[in-house]
């Protein structure tokens, strides 16, 4: 006969209790008494019985079918198993191979077991319950469980994180090759060439994280990698909590929660990246998806994607044109590089040229918008006349409003004293609902008329400064095209023998959309 015990022991369900070592000196006593000599005792270490992909359990079914084993020795059904039918399906072809499974306490009962089984799954579904809703409330608090690459654990406080200075700066990186042109292939290439650590690789450096057993290759960048950093507003200081969670208990597989079900904490951790690099780095992802455009060996140049061709509609890409001064770069229609001029026309137009044009426009929009903060801030007495007046406004509909609430209540207590037939009260309530619905409209117009006007001076000033700032460098970046342009249309025409270029620039400036008749 050949006896085998097992032990088992998971530390979130039993907590400190009771070790693997003395539950293995029950087993064995309890064989002694038996009169049972116990080849060996297969354990199962800090190990959910939820589960029953374990180590120890696939080596008893081994055993098992080579014919060594037909006596299992456990101290009682939870080390067996916590899951109800996978317990009952084990134990039921422990029987139909001949095994006999020997318990130190509970009951083999058939009529009992079944209870005992649903007893102690509830115990690991109740642990479970009380595990996610301590962790909802760490999510809530903005606790950080695992900091991002990019920042580590704060010593002061292991709930919270700080910047990690060596790996924030190959975040930084990864953003300013971005925005210079560089595809997200071409990234993590540099990165693989220049032998910077990946985020698995500092992972392990600073905690002695291994990663995946079987994936060969942590130390190399990818581009997905290079990609999921771009994309992550945890590097402005953003912290979601409850991002995923787990379908069923011990389940492995992950399912994304609804964005408006997450903890979402704005400023909970310091910023790595500016909020308006990451803004520009984003919409220039965006951009290069609708528009088609990938890079290649070299960089992305600023306008491709945001120059287009009048005619066709397609985008412009850039050349290099030999000139008698030397070589240029210049962008061309897409459609006439490809099939001729048979089907569209060059529209050429080098990218200095574009530059001079862009600024030009860019120092006409500065002052245009001068002009209307000026008109702006000489309101600004009227506005605050107005606002006086759309309080007063909103205080009289308010009142009126909780008057007209009140007199509906008072038909239904007429109606209930029998002061008012039926009838009447449906005619009155009728005609009072009717006015409480139009108060309620008019009073949230005025909110919102009062709420447009105390915002409008915010945005112009905020759109000036990037126009500013932009004059100010003499310069138009990657980050400047992306942030003020939605696109540039060329249009070509035929000017006598020549042909002439009309330049569209079409912005993305919010106090384009002010209205002209509020700053007048």
């Amino acid at each position: 006969m050949g006896a085998y015990g097992y032990v088992r022991i998971s530390r979130d369900e039993d907590g400190s209790k009771e070790s693997i070592s003395s539950q293995k000196d029950v087993i064995k006593d309890f064989a002694d008494e038996l009169g049972i000599e116990l080849i060996d005792i297969i354990e199962d270490n800090d190990i959910s019985g939820y589960s029953y992909s374990r180590p120890g359990i696939n080596r008893i079914i081994k055993l098992i079918d080579d014919g060594v084993l037909d006596v299992l020795v456990a101290k009682d059904l939870s080390r067996i198993g916590r899951h109800n039918a996978k317990t009952l399906l084990f134990i039921e072809e422990l029987e139909d191979k001949g095994v006999s499974l020997r318990l130190k306490s509970g009951n083999m009962d058939e009529n009992m077991r079944g209870i005992q089984t649903w007893y102690n799954e509830l115990y690991v579904r109740d642990i479970s319950r009380k595990t996610k809703d301590a962790l909802r409330t760490k999510q809530k608090n903005g606790e950080i469980h695992s900091p991002h690459f990019g920042y580590r654990k704060d010593p002061a406080n292991k709930g919270k994180c700080i910047i990690d200075e060596e790996a924030a700066d190959t975040v930084r990186l990864i953003f300013n090759l971005y925005l210079h042109g560089y595809g997200v292939n071409k990234i993590a290439k540099h990165l693989n060439e220049q032998k910077i650590p990946t985020p698995c690789s500092r992972k392990n450096a600073l905690y002695g994280y291994h990663g995946k057993p079987e994936w060969q290759y942590k130390h190399i960048w990818h581009a997905e990698s290079v990609k999921r950093i771009l994309k992550n507003d945890v590097y402005i200081g953003v912290v979601r909590r409850g991002v995923t969670k787990r379908p069923k208990i011990r389940s492995n597989k992950l399912i994304k929660i609804a964005e408006d079900e997450q903890f979402v904490l704005e400023g909970a951790i310091p910023a790595i990246i500016n909020k308006v690099v990451f803004e520009a780095v984003n919409a220039t992802f965006t951009k290069r998806v609708i528009n088609g455009v990938k890079a290649k060996s070299g960089a992305i140049y600023k306008y491709t994607g945001v120059v287009k061709c009048g005619k066709c509609g397609k985008n412009l890409v850039t050349v290099s044109q030999v000139r008698s001064y030397g070589r240029k770069k210049c962008y061309i229609c897409s459609t006439y590089q490809r099939y001729g001029k048979a089907y569209c026309t060059g529209h050429s137009i080098s990218h200095d040229g574009l530059d001079r044009i862009v600024m030009e426009q860019v120092e006409s929009l500065y002052q245009s918008g001068l002009v209307k903060m000026d008109n702006l801030c000489k309101s600004i007495d009227q506005r605050q006349e107005l606002n006086k007046d759309a309080n007063k406004q909103i205080d009289k509909l308010q009142m009126a409003h909780q008057a007209k609430k009140t007199e509906i209540k008072n038909y239904s207590k007429q109606l209930a004293q029998g002061l008012i037939n039926e009838e009447l009260f449906r005619e009155m309530t009728q005609e009072s609902t009717k006015e409480l619905e139009r108060l309620e409209q008019q009073l949230s117009e005025t909110k919102n008329l009062k709420e447009v006007r105390d915002h409008e001076k915010a945005k112009l000033a905020k759109a000036l400064d990037v126009l500013r700032d932009t004059i100010n460098r003499k310069e138009l970046t990657h980050t400047d095209i992306v942030t003020l342009i939605d696109k540039i249309i060329v249009h070509e025409r035929k000017h006598g023998r020549k042909s002439k270029l009309d330049i569209a620039v079409e912005w993305n400036i919010p106090f384009l959309v002010i209205n002209e008749e509020s700053v007048g």
